[in-house]
């Protein structure tokens, strides 16, 4: 029984295959963070408005997998994050450009645990689907708007939500990759920094700071991608 099971355990290890990869993402954002600013006159937008109007977006990533051969298929563990960036609407960059004011830039960081099923038994040799799922944390980072310091910057809080991904696509060969995914991203809270609000004249009177101190704007975040993969 002992020998039965050594080699048992011998076959998986051969069967199992380690595998890095490297992804670059196109997104299309989703949700509040999809949605258009109105009626907003003044040049930096605040918490009222921010996280927001992003545009179509650029992502790199990495992943570091198991696969083990099921019989019909693989099934692939995986640890991945990735570094997706949003910039704000053109009519926004406008008016922060003709201010001479920095504007908000957004960074997602969704770092997800996860399993991807391969089927390479298609008519085609050398293509094999995959569909897969994954689960983690998500960081939202919004950099600061407005120039200087005082009434004319504000900067903004790091959040972290739940996040979760699902894909389909196709390997081609080995090496080279092309899928369609879900980011959702969670509900972010958005909050100033410590200090930002002091230094600024949006609380003009402590009544003011203190409450302006426990506003809080959440935000819905996230993204269809069309990722492109490269692995060995």
């Amino acid at each position: 029984m002992c020998l039965v099971a050594l080699a048992l355990g011998i076959g998986t290890a051969a069967q199992a295959q380690f595998r890095q990869s490297v992804y670059l993402n196109g997104t299309i954002p989703t949700g509040d963070f999809a949605s258009g600013i109105k009626g907003v006159d003044t040049v930096c937008l605040t918490i009222d408005n921010i996280g927001q109007d992003a545009t179509a977006g650029l992502g790199l990533g990495y992943r570091a997998s198991y696969r083990f051969d099921v019989g019909v298929g693989m099934v692939a563990p995986y640890a991945n994050v990735d570094l997706l960036w949003n910039s704000i609407a053109g009519k926004w960059r406008d008016k922060y450009a003709g201010e001479n004011y920095g504007k908000p830039t957004y960074f997602n960081i969704p770092v997800q645990l996860g399993v991807s099923y391969i089927y390479d038994e298609l008519p085609w040799p050398d293509i094999s689907a995959y569909g897969e799922l994954g689960f983690g944390t998500d960081l939202l980072w919004i950099t600061s708007e407005g120039k200087g310091s005082g009434n004319e910057k504000f900067a903004y809080k790091m959040d972290f939500a739940f996040t979760w991904s699902a894909g389909l696509g196709a390997y081609f060969g080995k090496y080279f990759s092309a899928g369609l995914y879900y980011y959702g991203m969670g509900k972010h809270y958005i909050d100033y920094t410590k200090g930002t609000l002091e230094d600024n004249t949006i609380a003009a009177s402590q009544d003011a700071l203190n409450q302006a101190n426990k506003h809080r704007e959440q935000r819905t975040v996230g993204s269809v991608a069309l990722r492109i993969g490269f692995h060995f």
